[in-house]
């Protein structure tokens, strides 16, 4: 290869750090209880700035790892109808006295309930021979005399035709098949 064609080829994907993809960016948390808005402000400006959905899977494996702690959700202020705001805290700010944790709700995987079969279970019957039965004598069958009736089949009239008074042409006539 060439240095003229060299300089013509495709860059690999991979980066300075060596992976396809930007590197991960770290991300700013506040000193003490925050909410989501708190955490999105803090990090939306500067040269570390993420999308709120980065910052909310950071604290989503937070909470599975047990970094984050979740806090007892914030009501709206003055009796303001809402949704309750949810409340973090790392777990190295995390003071007992001063903070209470959420109440931990067991999740429970959803899986498929499946139907109960039950068979009835009757004991065996013996087989048994017919019992002796009294021949029987073929016996002509009558004639037919008279056919059988034609099936009756109604016809239900035509439907009316409604005609508007801007129409000046007379209702066409109905096709008979």
């Amino acid at each position: 290869m060439s240095a003229k064609n060299a300089k013509k080829t495709r860059k690999s994907q991979k980066g300075k750090w060596g992976h396809i993809g930007a590197p991960p960016k770290s991300a700013r948390w506040p000193n003490g209880p925050f909410t989501m808005e708190k955490l999105f402000k803090l990090n939306s400006k500067g040269k570390n700035k993420q999308c709120e959905l980065s910052l909310r899977n950071k604290v989503d494996d937070g909470l599975e790892d047990g970094t984050i702690l979740e806090l007892k959700a914030k009501k709206q202020p003055h009796g303001a109808v809402g949704r309750p705001k949810s409340v973090f805290v790392l777990k190295t700010k995390y003071v007992a006295s001063k903070m209470e944790l959420a109440d931990k709700t067991a999740k429970t995987p959803k899986t498929p309930r499946k139907a109960k079969i039950t068979v009835a279970t009757t004991a065996p019957v013996p087989a048994t021979a017919p019992a002796a039965a009294e021949p029987v004598t073929a016996q002509p069958t009558p004639a037919a005399s008279a056919p059988a009736p034609a099936p009756v089949v109604e016809t239900a009239p035509p439907a009316p035709v409604e005609t508007s008074p801007a129409a000046s042409a007379p209702a066409p006539a109905p096709v008979v098949s």
